[in-house]
């Protein structure tokens, strides 16, 4: 057990900090791999580079549905390994993806295929098309992309895919119910590119994303999807180039990821990344944002970002909650000219890294805005998040001067004393080191500034920033389950992502 109340404990945890300005895409050399981890993290599975890791414990999944028979099987390979009364196709490219009846299995046997491969098939919901591996073990590798065009109700598992000048993926033109599950798709100019008038219901789920020039996933203003919920889940996307998720959307739903290291080809990036492109785009919104891990996310060209998780400029209505993000460039979290968001139940510790940004814009937590009056930072309810500043001369809480005025609501939060005794809040010019001045300073009541110890601060990806002692303050009671599914309880504590029993 290791108490964070100790400043020789966390003063090596991490190092410099970063500024929050609006990213902007900009091309640039490869940057530098991440710092090393100092001090507790060193040499654990929470430093930069250690990975795959594993990802959060899964939420509960009702029954599924009994999988029908298919209505046609399809092997893709050499004829002498097919299954019994299997049509054969020698090539992915073989296949009549436009006359495959629905209820169809497609079967690939392990090697090369060329592609792109373009699926335009239709599926139904009682019979959906299966496109898989035959031996996950030793998967068929794909040299170009996946290719959905008007497909319905199709799901991918099990390849790897690698190279495409595109996406290693793509759901375009119309497709809806598409499911990406359980594929490696790396080293191509992004991993999942969903846009040009993609449907609803994608899920994108327990993938692999790795090594991509650009973004890991990357969801295009075309795509809105409200009848039936999108989600991208359970993935490990790491080091990208440029954002890790880039959600250029509105109403999905981010859960259950695992992020680390964006950022390493082009400034202004952030692991995880809500985005609108101008007012009326009206992009961003309404999303969810749930249960990820965001870690070791940079910005070494621009010394903008490198954030754990961003809404930025004109996002709005989004819920941002039990999340864990710690080790990044920038923020833990950032909310940019953003109104209406809800942000809760995170923890977020070590982070502002860069020492490219002065410490004063520096922060694990920032509320920040383009212009003073604006009001584009405002309405937004922050509570319930533990924060732990590290940084020398950064505050836990950053809310700058251009948003200071501004009718957020904010607390009770849960604070780590700074460990050289200074703000853990700064508002402003006014800054606050105490629960009573952190009240007086955020006009809230309930916040907490202690000393606080956890489960094993080397393990963050294990749950290790779970709380092993009940702190002296509740928080508000929140209606959903923490990280580990734990439900709320009279007498627990509920700050940070993991609920703290008596």
């Amino acid at each position: 057990m290791v108490s964070l109340g100790l400043a020789d404990a966390v003063r090596e945890l991490f190092g410099p900090a970063s500024l929050w300005r609006r990213r902007r895409r900009q091309p640039g050399p490869q940057c530098r791999r991440p710092k090393p981890c100092t001090g507790p993290l060193a040499g654990t599975s929470a430093c930069a580079g250690a990975l795959p890791a594993p990802t959060p414990a899964p939420a509960p999944a009702p029954t599924p549905a009994p999988t029908p028979p298919p209505t046609a099987v399809v092997w893709v390979g050499p004829a002498s390994s097919a299954p019994a009364g299997a049509t054969v196709r020698a090539s992915l490219q073989a296949v009549p993806w436009a006359t495959l009846p629905a209820g169809a299995l497609i079967v690939v046997g392990p090697g090369a295929q060329a592609g792109p491969i373009t699926i335009t098939s239709q599926g139904t919901a009682a019979q959906p098309i299966e496109v898989r591996a035959a031996d996950t073990s030793n998967p068929p590798v794909v040299n170009s992309s996946f290719d959905f065009q008007g497909a319905a109700h199709v799901k991918l598992k099990g390849f790897v895919v690698s190279g495409s000048p595109w996406g290693a993926v793509v759901i375009r033109r119309g497709s809806h119910h598409i499911t990406i599950e359980g594929n490696t798709l790396k080293q191509s100019y992004m991993g999942v590119n969903i846009s040009d008038g993609a449907g609803e219901g994608l899920q994108i789920v327990d993938n692999l994303i790795e090594d991509n020039e650009t973004h890991g996933v990357a969801i295009a203003v075309e795509n809105t999807a409200q009848a039936a919920t999108s989600r991208v889940a359970g993935n490990t996307i790491r080091r990208n180039g440029h954002h890790g998720i880039e959600i250029q959307t509105s109403h999905y739903v981010i859960e259950r990821n695992v992020v680390s290291e964006s950022g390493r080809g082009i400034g202004g990036a952030s692991g995880i990344h809500l985005f609108s492109r101008n007012a009326a785009e009206n992009t961003g919104d309404n999303n969810v944002i749930r249960y990820n891990f965001s870690f070791n996310n940079v910005d070494q060209l621009l010394h903008w970002d490198g954030n754990g998780i961003q809404a930025d400029q004109w996002c709005d209505g989004n819920v941002i909650a039990y999340n864990v993000a710690w080790g990044n460039d920038g923020a833990g979290l950032i909310l940019f000219d953003a109104v209406n968001n809800e942000a809760h139940n995170n923890t977020l510790i070590g982070n502002a890294r860069d020492q490219g940004r002065a410490a004063s814009a520096a922060g694990d937590l920032i509320l920040s805005s383009s212009a003073a009056g604006s009001l584009r930072n405002a309405n937004n309810r922050v509570y319930n998040n533990l924060i732990v500043p590290t940084r020398s001369g950064a505050a836990g809480l950053t809310i700058d001067a251009a948003t200071a005025a501004n009718p957020n609501s904010i607390g009770p939060n849960l604070w780590v004393p700074h460990p050289e005794a200074t703000a853990v809040v700064r508002k402003g010019s006014s800054t606050a080191r105490s629960a009573s001045e952190v009240d007086a300073l955020l006009g809230s009541s309930g916040n907490g500034v202690e000393a606080l110890s956890f489960s094993d601060l080397n393990a963050p990806l294990s749950h290790g920033l779970k709380l092993t002692r009940k702190p002296s303050r509740n928080g508000l009671t929140p209606t959903g389950n923490d990280l580990q599914g734990t439900a709320p309880q009279a007498g627990y504590s509920f700050f940070g992502a993991y609920y703290t029993a008596p």
